[in-house]
């Protein structure tokens, strides 16, 4: 990997009258970098104004990448949960039936749950990928427009599940008496439904690696995810309801410095948006939230690039150290060259498979910013980093 200095241009001022150099109050201003000195291709390198939601599509959308953020993840409960059985196969938004895939069994859904404002599921499972059985966990969270809604759904959605299987019963968890929970005795898997506030949790746990279902088990710790996520939960800020409507997508800006998704060729299942926390692990190959506290991380713009924003370039240099993707060659990676004449920090890499290159990625690190870029071939990867680094870059 090829490291270079970033380039910052000072404003001075010469004393006049008496040739003594003087200082100017001030911070160092980065000097707009000119497109034309790298190759950036058709990419974009203005910022844009992303703006306003203009469909109610777009104010749950956005509400559910906010919610995301509080969403708990199976690790935090339980480091067993390793990776992300649904990382870049299923959609994380839950804006209808769709979101939450096979996960629940339910044809009611967008009839009971009509004025859904948003939510947000993650799968985690334990082990490795490669392994043929895993503990797998589920958690969903559904934000409706007040508590009142809330209860009147949770327990219909619960009896729906229930009722699918004529071999399900019921459950009591024993810390949370008012949530609605079902198993089969012969299945070590379990489903529950928890109300808090204005939000529906679902949990469900299945568990393969049993030797036999073994209900307190499976409630333990189900019991044990709900202790953290609840709490969570309580520090969120839902949107208010008169600005729903017109909910902004990008407030903070980052969105508009970001490489929007080619909708033809899309990296991801999710659509583009802007992160606080939680919800931009989506994308990395982390079972840890260490980046958000090294990296001091406040802004993560996800679109054609991941473009994470530290409030401090000590911290985003931090971040750039632990992420330095230099890597010594192995089955798994081999580095590559950086773009052409790119004027920053940079490592790039190919993925291998059985020695086949699948995917090319460059991250780089500039003043308060880490970005990750990735691309099928690397004509195309040089041209979408260049272009991110432009965009970055523009005043």
């Amino acid at each position: 990997m090829r490291l270079f200095a970033a380039l910052l241009g000072l404003t001075m001022a010469l004393a006049a009258g008496t040739g003594c150099a003087s200082s100017v109050p001030g911070h160092p201003v980065r000097q707009p970098t000119d497109p034309a000195s790298l190759e950036v291709g058709n990419y974009q390198t203005t910022p844009r104004t992303v703006g306003n939601a203009k469909t109610g599509k777009q104010s749950r959308i956005r509400e559910s990448q906010r919610l995301s953020d509080y969403v708990a993840l199976p690790f935090e409960a339980d480091h067993d949960y390793t990776y992300e059985c649904s990382n870049n196969v299923r959609p994380h938004l839950v804006t209808n039936h769709k979101g939450l895939g096979d996960i629940v069994i339910n044809d009611t859904f967008d009839e009971v749950v009509h004025d859904l404002r948003g939510g947000w599921v993650t799968t985690w499972c334990t082990g490795a990928a490669t392994e043929e059985k895993h503990r797998r966990l589920s958690i969903a969270v559904l934000e409706l427009p007040d508590p009142g809604r809330a209860a009147a759904v949770g327990p219909v959605l619960e009896h729906d599940d229930f009722t699918y299987n004529t071999g399900n019963q019921p459950v009591t968890l024993v810390k949370y008496p008012a949530s609605k929970a079902h198993w089969r005795p012969n299945v070590a898997s379990l489903g529950s439904w928890t109300v808090r506030d204005r939000y529906v949790v679902y949990i469900k746990l299945v568990d393969e690696l049993a030797a036999a279902p073994d209900l307190a088990d499976l409630s333990a710790r189900t019991e044990r995810m709900l202790d953290v996520a609840l709490p969570l939960l309580d520090t969120f800020q839902p949107t208010p309801t008169d600005r729903f409507e017109h909910i902004p997508l990008d407030p903070d800006g980052i969105l508009g410095r970001t490489l929007p998704t080619n909708p033809e060729l899309p990296l991801r299942p999710d659509p583009d948006g802007v992160y606080t926390g939680r919800g931009s692990l989506q994308s990395l190959d982390s079972a840890d939230l260490e980046f958000l506290t090294i990296g001091d991380v406040d802004l993560v713009g996800y679109g054609d690039a991941l473009v994470f924003h530290s409030r401090t370039g000590a911290a985003a240099r931090a971040l750039w150290d632990k992420w330095n993707p230099a890597k010594e060659p192995s089955d798994k990676h081999r580095a590559v060259d950086p773009p052409p004449r790119f004027p920053g920090d940079i490592g790039c890499f190919a993925d291998l498979e059985n020695g086949r290159v699948m995917f090319h990625q460059c991250t780089f690190h500039v003043d308060k910013y880490n970005v990750q870029v990735g691309a099928r071939n690397l004509a195309e990867l040089y041209q979408k980093t260049a272009a991110q680094y432009v965009l970055l870059t523009s005043r």
